[in-house]
């Protein structure tokens, strides 16, 4: 279960239409299984979630889709 101070990056994701379904962390970066337009995708993040605002999630999100 999600941590509630992680709830704003879950809430900011499902305004752009992405599912998040889980969130993997490592020693420097963190990786995020999520739903875009009924397809899974993997995407990197540099760095925790706590250290970018959730629009800058979203945008690493979406820039990560490769069409």
């Amino acid at each position: 279960m999600a941590q509630k101070r992680f709830s704003k990056y879950k809430e900011e994701a499902l305004k752009h239409g992405i599912k998040i379904l889980d969130i993997y962390r490592g020693k420097d970066k963190e990786v995020v299984r999520f739903i875009y337009k009924d397809k899974v995708y993997l995407a990197t993040i540099k760095g925790y979630r706590e250290n970018i605002t959730p629009e800058e999630f979203v945008k690493q999100l979406l820039s990560s889709i490769k069409y």
